[in-house]
């Protein structure tokens, strides 16, 4: 364990030491951070543990999964498309190509919560919460609603996760229908139009009024924030109760990726993705870059800023095709609708051919066994479409 020990302390005085000579020779920002460990950024697309682009955490750690209130959560609390931050140790390889760290820190963050304001518009796939435009995808996760985003009325109450795309609204990646109203709703996103001396601002294409609150020091336009506003709009905004003030920061590791939506962009050397600052220098970025494009970009951070290795533009079709991948103890099975859930998700294994089902067949489902199932998201988002199944307990 000494010499364990004392191998761990050289490789970290020489890695200091490296990044020391390239800061001297203008490279140090250009090629890494200083922190050990991982941050990565984007939707649940699996389980067993938590999978994150394409990584798989485990989650096992004690009181690490919090809301973005800092209030400790389970991790039954974790859900398809949920948006989360996971801090974790190395990311390393699975022996069979796969991606699998531990997490230390799992953060979930919603973008809405309030009522539905316009219902689903068919053509454009959309509907609106609080009165800000949301866009599903193909991979958008429905969670509560039976028939999908299609079902869901007027003044139904809806937690959205995602990405705030500035005028265009949201983009979610999971939608969830609450079943009671809560004392207030809340709003995050990207500061506007902030006026000091009426108490107002704006995000998206929603108004807010900080009367009640005032301006909360060091508020700034363009910065992110999180709102807990009343349930009843009062001159056409939103009267505000609460301010946080987001530092989005992928912070100092070794390995940092970050899914999301292009939320400022100087150059294609210069953005931001979900507010997190990205310096491209040393990458191939692809053309196209944009506000509001989403994309994934991986490399490691350094003072908050992700120094990127690669840039790929990620968008609805590829977010659909890659499907999900969960792992986990089937509860209930309907041979009738053929259908199965775990983890709270519905599996639909109808489709599935003979040949891709490994270690059993369709007969051997039941409760109690262990599965792996890959597939892609259903049509309305509310359930799973297995296209492979693989029994893990065999």
């Amino acid at each position: 364990m000494k010499t364990q020990t004392m191998f761990t302390s050289a490789l970290r005085a020489l890695r200091a030491a490296l990044l020391l000579v390239l800061t001297a020779c203008g490279g140090g920002v250009e090629t890494g951070g200083t922190g050990a460990g991982a941050y990565v950024q984007g939707p649940i697309t699996g389980f067993g543990s938590v999978i994150v682009a394409g990584v798989r955490f485990d989650d096992s750690c004690s009181n690490c999964i919090e809301d973005a209130d800092g209030t400790r959560r389970s991790r039954d609390d974790l859900r398809l498309g949920m948006m989360v931050e996971v801090e974790s140790g190395p990311i390393g390889d699975d022996g069979s190509g796969g991606r699998v760290a531990t997490a230390t820190r799992v953060r979930l963050v919603s973008e809405l919560l309030g009522p539905v304001t316009e219902a689903f518009n068919t053509a454009e796939s959309r509907i609106a919460v609080l009165g800000q435009p949301v866009q599903l995808t193909p991979a958008t996760v429905v969670d509560g609603v039976l028939g999908g985003a299609a079902s869901l009325r007027v003044d139904d109450v809806v937690e959205v996760f995602g990405f705030s795309a500035e005028m265009d609204g949201y983009v979610a990646t999971r939608i969830e229908r609450r079943s009671s109203a809560p004392d207030s709703y809340r709003v995050r996103g990207q500061v506007r139009d902030l006026d000091r001396m009426a108490n107002t601002m704006r995000i998206g294409v929603q108004g807010f009024d900080l009367t009640t609150t005032g301006v909360p020091a060091g508020l700034d336009n363009d910065q992110f924030v999180r709102l807990a506003v009343r349930t009843q709009q009062v001159g056409g905004r939103w009267p505000v109760v609460s301010v946080a003030i987001e530092d989005r920061s992928a912070g100092d590791h070794d390995e940092a990726e970050v899914e999301g939506l292009i939320s400022a962009f100087t150059n294609a050397a210069t953005f931001s993705v979900n507010g997190v600052r990205v310096d491209a220098r040393n990458a191939i970025a692809p053309a196209g870059l944009a506000v509001g494009v989403r994309v994934k970009v991986r490399g490691r951070s350094l003072a908050g800023v992700l120094m990127a290795a690669s840039v790929e533009i990620h968008d609805d079709d590829d977010v659909f095709s890659e499907g999900v991948d969960i792992r986990d103890v089937i509860a209930t099975v309907d041979a009738t609708t053929q259908t199965f859930t775990l983890r709270g998700i519905t599996v639909f294994y109808g489709g599935v051919a003979p040949n891709q089902f490994e270690h059993g067949t369709a007969a051997d489902l039941a409760p109690t066994r262990r599965v792996r199932v890959r597939g892609t998201v259903s049509a309305d988002g509310t359930r799973v479409i297995a296209t492979r199944i693989e029994f893990m307990d065999h």
